[in-house]
């Protein structure tokens, strides 16, 4: 088996740049980070994640790699193509319909297209399978290493510490600081890592996580604790604790459900700016920033930034194409 090396992938710098058409619709200072476009199909800020958790399992001497997600995981869909690039085995199990595997779409495709095993189970079943598949791996000489679902890690919301710093130095290169970062919210370490990265930085920005599918007060608590960790391993006892604002309202039915609104901001961002959303993830959370300057929770001339967090893959294979091409 060959080992990971830091050098193999070096993440380059994410696009930051203006949407001065939808900003001047919106009468806001408005701005994207594409984490859309980092270099592994299908982009988005699991790579981040996954690219820091190798990096870990590298160092503890792994060989192979297990995780879960649903069946159209971006997750899943990175730790496959990371694997399979440095040579590791790897075992997705994942929740979902097992018909999904009979004609494979979008993120599925590419997991199996990668050569990972994939086997889907029902919810309750994943952590007995991802346990088999561990000893599975320990059995036949591997040594393999456990991803949890999202990347929700240590390592996977350290990655958006290391993120915000990026961003620090595009918003000082181009003399401009968001007041707001709106960005799709799931398994919250996101959210919990742009949250400590700014703590870090002393910025003040208020962070808003759009939920694509869990409600509060679960979701709150898990990024609440999630920045807990993070405080106390990044030595930010002397740092002012930002608030965490996860907001459920915009879920639209839960994952993978979207609704009318959502598909005419799709189509809205992909017309005016050449910005692809997607319906479980982003369309969702700028369909939330539209609505929050509509409503005066942003204030009109507000610098805002919109994470984008991936999602391409999610909307090529998503039963919503005819709806948001209105066909």
């Amino acid at each position: 088996m060959k080992k990971f090396h830091d050098k193999n992938i070096i993440l380059p710098l994410s696009p930051f740049y203006a949407l001065p058409k939808m900003g001047q619709f919106l009468d806001i200072d408005l701005r994207i980070k594409r984490d859309d476009l980092l270099p592994v199909s299908g982009g988005g800020n699991k790579l981040r994640k996954v690219v820091r958790i190798f990096h870990e399992a590298n160092r503890k001497g792994c060989n192979a790699v297990v995780t879960t997600g649903g069946v159209q995981s971006n997750h899943a869909r990175v730790v496959a193509l990371l694997a399979a690039r440095h040579g590791w085995r790897c075992k997705l199990v994942l929740h979902g319909s097992p018909s999904a595997l009979n004609h494979p779409a979008g993120n599925t495709f590419l997991m199996c297209l990668a050569g990972a095993e994939v086997v889907v189970f029902s919810p309750e079943k994943v952590a007995v399978a991802m346990e088999k598949a561990m000893h599975d791996f320990c059995d036949q000489g591997c040594i393999p290493y456990e991803i949890p679902g999202g990347g929700h890690s240590l390592e996977g919301a350290m990655s958006y510490v290391a993120a915000i710093r990026e961003l620090e130095e595009q918003c000082r290169n181009d003399q401009w600081r968001p007041e707001w970062i709106i960005h799709a919210s799931g398994t919250g370490t996101t959210q919990a890592g742009i949250i400590a990265g700014l703590e870090s930085i002393g910025w003040q920005t208020r962070v808003v996580g759009i939920s694509v599918a869990r409600k509060n007060p679960r979701g709150t608590d898990i990024i609440e604790q999630s920045c807990m960790e993070l405080r106390q391993h990044l030595k930010l006892n002397g740092a002012a604790v930002q608030p965490v604002d996860f907001r459920d309202n915009w879920i639209d039915g839960g994952y993978e459900k979207a609704g009318q609104n959502v598909f005419a901001v799709i189509r809205m961002a992909a017309t005016m700016e050449g910005v692809i959303l997607d319906p479980t993830y982003t369309g969702k959370a700028f369909c939330a920033l539209i609505d929050l300057v509509r409503s005066g929770g942003i204030k009109k001339g507000a610098r805002v930034l919109f994470w984008h967090t991936g999602g391409l893959m999610n909307l090529l294979a998503s039963n919503y194409i005819a709806d948001i091409l209105q066909i």
